[in-house]
């Protein structure tokens, strides 16, 4: 039995590897190898488009909170849709497994259907992400180095207007604030007048560009590991080192006083394998970790919402006098926050130590064996800072009661920690008779994971928290049969137990049953010389999700702060009041999923690697906060409750092709994923009309109303109201340039009543990648595309870069479209205006979600060019390495999007810290 057939047997005996002929299970499977080639700090960024059935999508790219989101098979629940995630053989959770190195993975699986994730029970249901990492071979002492460097940027930076082109808008917006309802006419009023756009123009006006000021154009990144390994039959060992820094882009260098957005990251990984007596088997694995990050103290959304919505005109960046500039409606200049306000960091610790033993009773019989696997996973944080505060100055006055002081330092204080204990009890029987091939085993596993925070440092700061408890255990098994190569059975199950439900009623049994026919194998395809595997396999069974977005212990009662009551007889004092955050439900337990899976795995002329899947989950007992089971009056919050419904279906296909003619080996390969999901029940109290509901349509469906372009002056009378037939907008005034929408109830009115359908999900459909691949006498060249469609976006959800002027807030390039009618100053765009009238004013109607700002969200990047050369081996003789290559890559260089080239905005980082792209190059050493 093979060291990785082993591991995977001692958690929970999920599969026999990812391409076993004989498995029945749907997975999918990359190398660390190929993840290495995208250059990136957090883990989540090299798996794009590299896993069938794995959505992928890119975050912020701020260092050391830059990870992608990650979904199994599409969107399962509108409850939480979190996938579990294991290395070697115990849960680990997301922020571990962000930055694990790509040096230190064998491979990263994703497990998908009821064959392959029933025995993971109560925590099966959104899918399994199994990491695997490297481990020691049998062979002479190696040595392999490898080190890259290289320049990060941002993808895109949707800045906004310049001061010319604010100012001249802004007298639009300011004249449309005047609209006399009387003369149903707009009056120029403007607030700049034409010296002072002639100023801006010609540039001795006030012009800052805040993003030119607050960033640098690029930022350095750098990774290197060197990894020993080798062994004899008795022992191996597996040593890797790594480190990586990754920097960010705010144009500030690193003092004491000041700081760039950073993370610095020292990794280690000792896998030691022994064998002895010719019965015992051990494992000795310590994972260990130190994290270093450091930020300005005015960072993350506050710092870039700043960025994006403080105009260019406001001020300079310094005062005449030289001090930092900043006013009561604008106080936070966005160059003196990240350089005059001091900075914070946080350290990080992260150990897990694994240790298994197994004992081979082969005397007994054959293939019966024992396991015993036990893990601890601790992580710490602390933080210290450095703080200081500014005065804000206007033309030489002082604006805010804000002082200048000197930075001080604080002293190092925790912000919070885990303690993680799984063990693993296995009892195991794996033996061949003639044509029968038979493997079982039953595992008891036991998790206690506590945790413990003070503070979380974020953007905005820090958040507090609380101390968490996690306990859970789940016995599992399973039975595997093969008969004579050709037919496959199996069964599997988990019978799981978590305390985040009442004693009890807190345990559930989740069974699967599967099945693959390997035709290639029959005597009519046994010797084809096309067809060298062919299979059909299929899979039912049951899993489940503990996790609820709701929270923990929904069967207990717990009780909020609720305003204040009063009590005494002459004079009255307030007393705080309580009432209870919810029902508690003593009855409440783990959303469950049933999944269906039809696959076909083919391998044709030892070139053509070919798989599909169909697959259906079945989600039911979804928590929900039931408003339908009681009334109203009876005054109180209501119960969350196991009612919710979901249908998800969808379709996998991948196909890899590689060949080699001569010294010229080429490969080519593309997978594509589709999935769509239905709400079948979710409680939703009943509205007026049905096309209202969410119900029947998919999780987060936006809703809306039907935008039918914009008010035109021949819509209103003389004294400004709205003509007969035209239904009355129920969200305030409206006026010429105004958005209208459709009545669709035929009320008369247009209001909540015709709210429906806008467009897609946020969340891509279809999720594909293809790449190609050339290699001749030694250079290699690589390409990757990744791309999604499907998806909407809603473009006042990046409401800086959308809604102009109103709240003192920006203006961007699509408000040159606004609808305005000047004659006298030589501007009419009614029929041409692509955007609402511009105002200043709170507008209630023109920015509500409505048709007009969805726009489709179909994206292409190339994820990552790479081209290589290998040095001969004459050379390397010479040389005395066994390995030598250079190598150059570029990560995102480029972005097809209509979202990007009409309205400037990243598909998918719009707003915020922007995603990066990388250029870098670097060398592979492998010593003899």
């Amino acid at each position: 039995m093979t060291c990785r057939k082993l591991l995977l047997i001692i958690s929970m005996f999920l599969y026999q590897g990812a391409m076993a002929q004989d498995s029945t299970s749907a997975i999918s499977t990359v190398t660390g190898a190929d993840l290495y080639k995208t250059p990136a700090a957090n883990i989540t960024n090299t798996l794009y488009g590299r896993l069938p059935g794995l959505t992928v999508l890119q975050g912020s790219g701020e260092p050391g909170y830059d990870a992608a989101s990650m979904v199994t098979r599409g969107i399962g629940t509108y409850d939480n849709n979190n996938l579990v995630i294991y290395v070697d053989g115990f849960q680990v959770t997301s922020d571990y497994f962000q930055y694990l190195s790509p040096s230190e993975i064998a491979t990263i699986s994703v497990l998908k259907d009821a064959a392959a994730l029933a025995t993971f029970g109560m925590r099966g249901a959104n899918g399994v992400l199994w990491v695997v990492t490297k481990r020691g071979q049998q062979s002479k002492p190696t040595i392999q180095f490898q080190v890259r460097s290289g320049i990060q940027q941002a993808i895109n930076i949707d800045k906004p207007l310049g001061s010319y082109d604010y100012a001249r808008l802004y007298n639009q917006a300011v004249s449309n604030d005047n609209y006399a309802v009387n003369g149903n006419q707009y009056l120029w009023s403007p607030k700049y007048s034409d010296a002072q756009l002639a100023a801006y123009k010609n540039g001795t006006g006030i012009n800052v560009d805040w993003f030119d000021e607050v960033l640098k154009k690029s930022t350095p990144y750098t990774d290197a590991n060197l990894i020993f390994s080798g062994g004899d039959s008795t022992a191996k060992y597996g040593v890797i080192l790594d480190y990586m820094k990754d920097q960010g882009l705010y144009n500030v260098s690193n003092s004491a006083s000041t700081s760039n957005a950073q993370i610095q990251r020292f990794n280690l990984r000792s896998n030691l394998d022994f064998n002895f007596f010719k019965i015992f088997e051990a494992k000795v694995d310590l994972g260990g970790r130190i994290e270093d990050r450091r930020y300005p103290n005015f960072n993350g959304p506050a710092l870039w919402n700043n960025l994006a919505s403080y105009p260019s005109n406001i001020y300079n960046v310094k005062d005449a006098s030289g001090n930092w500039s900043g006013t009561t409606v604008y106080p936070n200049n966005p160059a003196a926050s990240v350089r005059a306000l001091g900075w914070a960091s946080t350290h990080d610790r992260t150990l897990q130590a694994n240790f298994n033993l197994k004992e081979k009773f082969d005397f007994i019989t054959p293939g019966l064996y024992l396991n015993e696997a036990v893990s601890f996973n601790t992580w710490t944080r602390n933080a210290a800072s450095k703080k200081a505060t500014y005065a804000r100055f206007y033309n030489g006055t002082q604006t805010t009661t804000d002082k200048t002081t000197d930075i001080v330092a604080s002293g190092t204080s925790p912000v919070g920690q885990y303690d993680w204990k799984q063990a693993n009890l296995t009892a195991g029987y794996d033996h061949t008779f003639g044509v029968h091939a038979f493997s079982a085993a039953v595992n008891y596993f036991a998790s206690n994971f506590i945790e413990d925070w003070n503070g979380e440092l974020n953007g905005s700061g820090y958040n507090t928290g609380n101390n968490i408890y996690h306990h859970y255990t789940n016995l599992s098994g399973r039975v595997h049969y093969v008969f004579d190569n050709r037919y496959v059975a199996a069964f599997g199950f988990g019978y799981s137990g978590s305390d985040n439900f009442a004693p009890g009623h807190n345990k559930g049994f989740y069974p699967a049953v599967s099945a693959a026919w390997i035709l290639s194998n029959e005597k009519f395809l046994q010797h084809n010389s096309v067809i060298n595997l062919l299979k059909l396999r299929a899979s039912v069974g049951k899993s489940g999700n503990e996790t609820s977005n709701a929270g923990r212990y929904l069967y207990q009662q717990y009780y909020v702060s609720n305003g204040s009551f009063y009590t005494g007889n002459n004079s009255f004092s307030g007393n705080a009041g309580i009432a209870p955050s919810y029902i508690a439900n003593p009855r409440i337990f783990a959303e469950h999923s049933v999944k269906y899976d039809v696959g076909v795995d083919a391998d044709l002329f030892h070139k053509l690697n070919i798989t599909a899947d169909v697959y259906m989950d079945k989600r039911g007992g979804i928590i929900t906060y039931d408003n339908n089971t009681y009334l109203a009056t009876l005054g109180t919050s209501f119960m969350y409750q196991n009612v919710g419904k979901v249908t998800n279906k969808g379709l996998e296909v991948s196909a890899d092709f590689n060949d080699k003619i001569g010294r010229f080996g080429y490969n080519i390969g593309a997978m594509a994923s589709y999935s769509k999901n239905k709400i079948d029940y979710q409680a939703e109290v009943k509205p007026v009309n049905d096309f209202s509901k969410t119900t029947g349509l998919a999780i987060g469906t936006p809703m809306g109303l039907v935008a039918e372009g914009f008010y035109q002056m021949s819509d209103f009378n003389a004294d400004g109201t709205l003509k007969a037939g035209l239904p009355v907008p129920a969200f305030g005034a409206v006026q010429p340039g105004d958005m209208k929408y459709k009545d669709l109830d035929k009320s008369g009115y247009i209001d909540q009543n015709d709210v429906t359908k806008i467009g897609n999900p946020a969340y891509p459909s279809l999720y594909y990648s293809f790449n190609a691949g050339v290699s001749y006498a030694g250079f290699d060249f690589q390409v990757f595309f990744q791309g999604a469609a499907g998806g909407d976006y809603n473009l006042t959800n990046s409401s800086a870069q959308t809604i102009a002027f109103i709240s003192n807030a920006n203006a961007y390039s699509i408000a040159n479209g606004a609808w305005a009618y000047y004659p006298d100053q030589g501007i009419d765009t009614r029929n041409t205006a692509t955007y609402p009238r511009l105002g200043t004013q709170l507008n209630t109607n023109n920015y509500r979600n409505s048709t007009f700002w969805m726009k489709k969200n179909n994206f292409l990047r190339v994820r990552n060019i790479e081209l290589g050369y290998s040095l001969p081996e004459g050379v390397l003789n010479k040389l005395r390495l066994s390995r030598c290559r250079i190598f150059v890559s570029a990560t995102n260089p480029v972005t097809w999007s209509s979202l990007l080239k009409n309205y400037n905005l990243d598909p998918e980082t719009p707003s915020g810290y922007p995603a990066l792209k990388s250029y870098t190059s670097g060398l592979s050493l492998s010593f003899k």
